[in-house]
């Protein structure tokens, strides 16, 4: 991303190569490794000394936790498919918690949680029930339909949202879908 760093070609290299050089470019605080067999070059992206991908002829495949499934095929036609997944794991390496950069050097963002009618509470499992916290007595009638009242003298220690049926308080991250394990 440097003025002196050359650009690369996504035809003059493998997909895996091409990903693994993109990847390294926008989350600089990572290492790669490669392995090489007789018939594939096999490119590790690491963080810390812990592995987090793995970049072959096939695909990736992920060694961190997130919602995607554990790999990615490189099957996605054309250039603009490749591309397309490499943006896919550099999201996936920021909702995991990783500081990746856009491509004009500017740290990525989680996506934020969403709260509507059709959030479902970590605790109770119902939808509807889920309201923006709103620290006053009065609301009016649109506001009503997204956020329940709180006193001002109650101490809710940060939290942004209630579930209005079971009463739990917390925070919209506690909405997210559990991210899948990854496995060794």
């Amino acid at each position: 991303m440097d003025a002196g760093e050359p650009d690369l070609d996504i035809n003059a290299l493998s997909a895996a190569e091409f990903s693994a050089q993109t990847i390294l470019r926008r989350f600089p605080q990572a290492t790669i490794g490669i392995q090489e067999t007789a018939s594939d070059k096999i490119f590790e992206i690491h963080f810390k000394e812990k592995i987090l991908l793995k970049l072959d002829k096939r695909g990736a495949r992920y060694f961190f936790p997130t919602r995607r499934k554990r790999s990615i095929k490189w099957n996605m036609a054309g250039t603009d498919g490749l591309l397309r997944v490499i943006d896919f794991i550099l999201r996936d390496l920021t909702e995991a918690g990783y500081e990746v950069l856009s491509t004009t050097n500017k740290q990525l963002t989680k996506r934020p949680i969403h709260v509507s009618r059709y959030t479902q509470c970590p605790i109770c499992k119902e939808k509807g029930g889920i309201k923006l916290i709103f620290r006053g007595d009065v609301l009016t009638e649109e506001n009503s339909r997204i956020s329940t009242p709180i006193s001002p003298a109650i101490e809710i220690n940060s939290a942004e949202i209630k579930c209005t049926l079971c009463d739990w308080i917390g925070v919209r991250e506690e909405l997210a879908r559990k991210p899948r394990k990854p496995r060794y």
